[in-house]
C-alpha cells in the first residue's frame, strides 16, 4: 500500500495545519500530526484541543490507512525536499517517505485512537460569507485584542451577526477596531460570540495562498464556531463573554475634524518616533489651520525631531499626544489614500476613518480608536 504526492502541494498542506499545533504540551500526541489516507485523498488534521483543523488534498493510490507522526519533524522534513513526486508508505506503525530515488527516511507513529476526536457540534446558525469580506473583518479587527490574559473576553474578536449586517470589533482599552458589511443573512435572531484571534489571524494565512473569490461557510454552535470550504475544516472553542459594551467608550460628538493624505502622516510619525521614549513611544501631535505637526523630545538621549503636514482642519489649535506604534498600526491597516480624524479634548478618545470621495468605494464600515496620552510639560 504505497501513495504518491508532489512535495510542493503535500508542504502546502503541512503548512496550514502547522500552525495549529502546539510549542509544547503536556499531551504528547497533540505534537502530532494525524495523517487519513482515504483511497484517492489525503486528510491532515492537527489539534490543540481549543483549535482543530482539517486539509485535504488529492492523492494517488488506493486503500485506507491512519498514521500519527510528530508535526515538526515532518515539517521540517518535508520543507527540505526536493520539488518531486514523493512515495509515501507504511510499515505497520512507521510512515516511510521516498524522495527521487536518492531519499527515504522513516518516522514512527503513536497509536491513532490516542488522538482526539474532531470536535462535533450542535449548529444553532449557519451563514456563508465571501472570504475577502471575512479576511478584510479580521485584519481591521484583530490587531486591538488584548494581552492580560485576566479578562479572557477582550483576548478574542466580537463576532456580530444580523440579518442584514455582520462585523467584529476587538479593543484593549487603548485602541479599537471594527469593521461591518452589509449583508442578507438568513437567521432568526442576531448572534455575537468571542473568537480566539489565533484562529482568525491563522484564516488570513491561509486565505492569502488561496482563491479570494469564493465562500467560506460558517457554523456556529453554543461553545465552537466551524469554518469550512471544500478542502478546508477549522473549528474552535468560543471565548466566554459577555463582551464589554463597546460602544459606550466612541465618543458621538466630535467638535473637531482633520482630514489628510494618510501617507503624509504614517511617513511623518515612523520618522520622528525612530527618537521617542522606548516605553511610552509618545509623539506630540499639534493641529492647526492647513497644517499638522508631529514632535518628539527625548531629553534621556538629547534628542528632537519634528515635522508638519498639509491638512484641512477648521478648528481651534489642538495639542494631544499618542503612543506613535498604536498610531502607525492603524496607519497601515486603513487603505484609502485619505483619511478622516475626529477629536474632542486632549483626553478623549481619538477617531479615524477611512475617507471615501464617492458613496460606491464603500464596501465597509471601518472605524478605529486609539486613547490619547498626557503630555507632561517637562518632557516636552
Amino acid at each position: 500500500m504505497s501513495y504518491t504526492i508532489h512535495k510542493r502541494k503535500f508542504y502546502d498542506i503541512i503548512q496550514k495545519a502547522y500552525p495549529i499545533i502546539p510549542s509544547k504540551s503536556s499531551l504528547q500526541i497533540l505534537l502530532n500530526f494525524k495523517l487519513v489516507f482515504d483511497h484517492e485523498n489525503l486528510e491532515i488534521i492537527a489539534t490543540d484541543l481549543d483549535h482543530s483543523i482539517k486539509i485535504r488534498a488529492p492523492i494517488k493510490g488506493s486503500g485506507k490507512h491512519e498514521i500519527t507522526v510528530n508535526a515538526k519533524k515532518l515539517f521540517e522534513i518535508v520543507r527540505e525536499l526536493h520539488d518531486s513526486e514523493l512515495t509515501i508508505d507504511f510499515d505497520e506503525n512507521v510512515l516511510i517517505i521516498e524522495s527521487g530515488g536518492s531519499f527515504s527516511c522513516k518516522i514512527s507513529g503513536a497509536d491513532t485512537r490516542d488522538f482526539p476526536p474532531f470536535p462535533e457540534i450542535e449548529t444553532l446558525t449557519t451563514i456563508d460569507l465571501q472570504i475577502q469580506q471575512l479576511k478584510e473583518m479580521i485584519i481591521k479587527s484583530s490587531f486591538a485584542v488584548s494581552k492580560d490574559e485576566s479578562r479572557a473576553c477582550l483576548c478574542g474578536v466580537l463576532w456580530e451577526v444580523k440579518k442584514n449586517r455582520i462585523g467584529m470589533v476587538a479593543t484593549d482599552g487603548h485602541r479599537l477596531g471594527s469593521s461591518f458589511c452589509m449583508n442578507s443573512f438568513d437567521i432568526k435572531d442576531k448572534t455575537s460570540f468571542i473568537v480566539s484571534p489565533k484562529t482568525l489571524l491563522h484564516l488570513v494565512r491561509v486565505f492569502d495562498t488561496e482563491n479570494q473569490e469564493g465562500f467560506i461557510n460558517i457554523k456556529i454552535g453554543e461553545k465552537y464556531v466551524v469554518l469550512h470550504n471544500e478542502d478546508f475544516q477549522l473549528c474552535t472553542k468560543l471565548i466566554d463573554g459577555p463582551y464589554p459594551d463597546y460602544e459606550k467608550v466612541i465618543p458621538k460628538s466630535n467638535n473637531k475634524k482633520a482630514q489628510l493624505n494618510k501617507t503624509d502622516l504614517l511617513d511623518a510619525v515612523r520618522r520622528v518616533s525612530v527618537l521617542s521614549n522606548q516605553k511610552t513611544h509618545l509623539i506630540k501631535v499639534i493641529f492647526n489651520k492647513q497644517v499638522l505637526e508631529t514632535i518628539v523630545q527625548n531629553k534621556d538621549i538629547g534628542g528632537e525631531a519634528r515635522q508638519t503636514v498639509p491638512i484641512i482642519y477648521e478648528g481651534d489649535e489642538h495639542i494631544i499626544g499618542f503612543n506613535a506604534q498604536y498610531l502607525l498600526e492603524i496607519l497601515n491597516i486603513i487603505k484609502t489614500p485619505v483619511i478622516t480624524i475626529e477629536m474632542n479634548t486632549q483626553i478623549s478618545a481619538c477617531l479615524l476613518f477611512p475617507f471615501y470621495e464617492k458613496e460606491e468605494e464603500k464596501k465597509s464600515d471601518d472605524l478605529f480608536l486609539i486613547m490619547p496620552l498626557r503630555i507632561l510639560e517637562e518632557n516636552f
